[in-house]
């Protein structure tokens, strides 16, 4: 693969005049595959396409923030396109000749392609749109319904999905794996809802507390393949072998030996089911990675994520998984309650190097972390913060920031937004902090106390019972004093 930032400019913008029309359906047979575009508004000055878990290729843009991709002896299928923080999928084929325009202001929603190969991807993207407003109503309403209802609602917007298909499909000539990716992008969510529903409805009663759905509302499970190899990168697909299992193991585990009847042991059970089911290497591991992630973070034992661990183990076959899950095993260890925070280095607004632990200087102090990446959350973070610390102010409330090399633009973000420069900091070494304190979740939070004793090692800034809490450890804090 090779990209030319500079060299196939002038080949940019004869291809910009030329596939801006309407995509033909007698595709052009080409040696090459094309994939370019401009982003507006950018973020950093390059974007990233990749294949699975491949490294990917970076991109650069040039001047006018636009970018060339030209492709020799191209592997067809799914790719992500990336553009920190955003990601979107899009499909890749022989002689493709793609090019894209966004906004990073509204990334998705103003995501359009054009040229040969436009119309596939134009009808992902509709179908990612579409699927993220009704799962917003989904969440909102449908979850309540009753099964007739619900069944009635979801087959009705799969009718109106099928409808737009058929109608691309009829028009427009597409081979059969874009036929195939295209059709998964609606089939699975429709799937998923059926599966989130029935989660969210008999929970861990299981299909015995399931009296009142219809025989047939889950007739689809016995056409799903578990080792779609197409299908690996998408998204909806993924998602969905995720809540199958999920759901599997909440039916079925306790029906087994009493081994399964708690919590480790439902995990354990969802090892083995993925173990026996898919047998495709990328997909298997993928899950299994999911699975025991999950079940490590949430979990408050030792020893129970040592055997959770050690049975991954057992049935991964990603070395490079493998290694990452026992360093946050053991990065989790080191964080529970009355141990001390891993000491870490830190910059401050004035460009001096400090030592995590200099900042204890209250009786608690809580840790909340933020990234330019996600313009919404840090707004709402910190002003979540100055409301809190308001409140309590017993409680020193610090502002991390986790980003990679970007002390310049950190300056003038929290300088912009008048933030308290006194409590802003940044990590000298995002990557290893961030492994340390384990921040998978932007929201977290670290409470600890003035000697550096965790208090709470994964509080929840947005949490409804977040509140309680500080109140709960102030009255205790204020009793030891």
């Amino acid at each position: 693969m090779q990209f030319y930032p500079l060299r196939y400019i002038a080949v940019l913008s004869i291809l910009c005049c030329c596939l801006c029309s309407c995509e033909s359906s007698d595709k052009v047979i080409r040696e090459y595959t094309y994939f370019g575009g401009e982003i507006v508004n950018p973020n950093s000055d390059y974007v990233i396409i990749s294949k699975g878990d491949e490294p990917g290729d970076t991109i650069p843009l040039d001047k006018n923030n636009r970018f060339f991709y030209k492709i020799k002896n191209l592997e067809e299928g799914l790719y992500s396109f990336k553009h920190k923080p955003e990601n979107q999928l899009v499909i890749l084929e022989k002689g493709d000749s793609l090019l894209i325009r966004l906004n990073t202001l509204e990334f998705d929603e103003s995501l359009v392609f054009t040229g040969d190969g436009s119309r596939k991807n134009n009808f992902l993207i509709d179908m990612f749109l579409q699927n993220e407003q009704e799962r917003a109503k989904l969440e909102r309403t449908d979850l309540q319904l009753s099964p007739s209802y619900f069944k009635k609602n979801q087959d009705s917007l799969l009718a109106q999905k099928v409808k737009a298909y058929t109608k691309l499909t009829s028009k427009y000539k597409l081979s059969a794996l874009a036929k195939k990716l295209t059709q998964a992008s609606f089939i699975f969510d429709y799937y998923t809802r059926h599966e989130l529903y029935f989660h969210s409805r008999y929970g861990i009663g299981g299909m015995d507390s399931a009296k009142d759905l219809q025989k047939s509302f889950f007739d689809f499970r016995k056409d799903i393949n578990f080792n779609d190899d197409d299908l690996k990168n998408l998204y909806a697909y993924n998602r969905y072998l995720n809540y199958y299992v999920t759901n599997s193991s909440l039916s079925n585990y306790n029906k087994e030996f009493s081994y399964y009847r708690a919590r480790i042991g439902n995990v354990i059970y969802r090892l083995d089911l993925i173990d026996s089911l898919v047998k495709h290497p990328y997909i298997k591991n993928n899950l299994l990675r999911r699975v025991t992630t999950n079940f490590l973070l949430d979990s408050k034992k030792n020893h129970e994520s040592s055997k959770v661990l050690k049975h991954y183990l057992s049935v991964s076959s990603n070395k490079k998984s493998q290694k990452e899950l026992i360093k946050l095993s053991k990065a989790i260890s080191r964080l529970r309650p009355n141990k001390t925070i891993p000491d870490q280095e830190l910059i401050t607004s004035n460009g001096d190097r400090i030592k995590l632990s200099s900042l204890f200087n209250k009786s608690i102090t809580a840790l909340y972390f933020w990234s330019m990446e996600s313009k919404d959350h840090y707004i709402r973070a910190h002003k979540k913060a100055s409301y809190l610390s308001a409140l309590y102010p017993e409680i020193d409330f610090i502002a991390i920031n986790t980003d990679d090399d970007q002390t310049k633009n950190w300056l003038k973000t929290i300088k912009r937004h008048h933030y308290n420069l006194g409590k802003e900091y940044e990590f000298k070494y995002p990557k290893c902090s961030s492994a340390e304190l384990v921040i998978h979740s932007s929201n977290k939070v670290i409470l600890v106390d003035q000697d550096g004793k965790i208090i709470n090692e994964k509080a929840n800034l947005f949490s409804s019972v977040f509140e309680k809490q500080l109140m709960q450890y102030t009255r205790l804090a204020s009793l030891d004093n």
